[in-house]
């Protein structure tokens, strides 16, 4: 009962800044398995969670297809090459790397949002290079540090000029294909902790449906803007955690 409340939680707060969730579902299991198992568990977790998160964000038009298959494109050989990567470059240059690419987009996303100049209702722009390379670096932060990618994805979507609530869905989008990678590479090869995984994985479903169903019904003009502001700090937010732990 307690994992499914916390996966309800995880899947409201993914649904809300577009996050795939990956250190949160982590954060939980580490507590309650081995870190080897609570690794390859969270990302079976996250994927069903993403998937359905997708089909809603579909049904409500915030995916932009095109901006997400260039970055899927990029994103799925990265991980590849993240993979091999992550043997040779050492894993506190790496973070500070990281950590200090997420606080400066996250300052932008703060400063687009702060500044009354808002995107919403505006055509995104255009830039295909900058899509594929959000798509090359959230595939190497999967292959190399384990993480989902989505803090980059999304502040780079929302940089775009996608509104918060396109960003998050187009990222929901993104990850749920690279989650998909990750779960056909740990199915054969890790052990899964199911009965620890389904539990997490029920509330996640439930909190990735109902809240871009609930948000839907409200204003959206009026709530994209504070929910960039949130996006923002939280992004700015695992930025400097990333650093202040390095």
């Amino acid at each position: 009962m307690v994992n499914i409340l916390l996966g309800l939680l995880i899947g409201i707060f993914v649904s809300l800044v577009g996050g795939g969730g990956a250190s949160l579902y982590l954060g939980v299991l580490s507590s309650q398995l081995p870190t080897g198992t609570a690794v390859s568990t969270s990302l079976i977790v996250a994927l069903p969670a993403l998937f359905f998160g997708t089909l809603v964000q579909m049904r409500l038009h915030n995916v932009h297809f095109k901006m997400g298959n260039q970055l899927i494109i990029a994103a799925i050989p990265s991980i590849l090459i993240g993979t091999v990567l992550s043997r040779f470059i050492p894993s506190k240059l790496y973070t500070i790397v990281i950590g200090l690419l997420l606080t400066v987009m996250g300052i932008i996303v703060l400063r687009k949002n702060l500044r009354h100049a808002n995107s919403t209702g505006q055509a995104p722009k255009e830039r295909p290079l900058v899509a594929y390379a959000l798509g090359a670096l959230s595939g190497l932060m999967v292959g190399m540090g384990g993480l989902s990618g989505g803090a980059t994805t999304v502040a780079g979507l929302s940089m775009m000029g996608l509104t918060t609530f396109e960003a998050a869905g187009t990222t929901t989008y993104v990850l749920c294909a690279m989650s998909l990678v990750g779960f056909l590479s740990h199915l054969l090869t890790s052990t899964i902790a199911w009965s620890a995984g389904i539990t997490l994985m029920i509330g996640a479903i439930i909190g990735s449906i109902l809240t871009p169903i609930v948000l839907s019904r409200l204003d959206l003009r009026k709530l994209d803007h504070p929910l960039g502001i949130f996006l923002g700090v939280v992004i700015v937010y695992f930025g400097v955690k990333m650093l202040v732990t390095a």
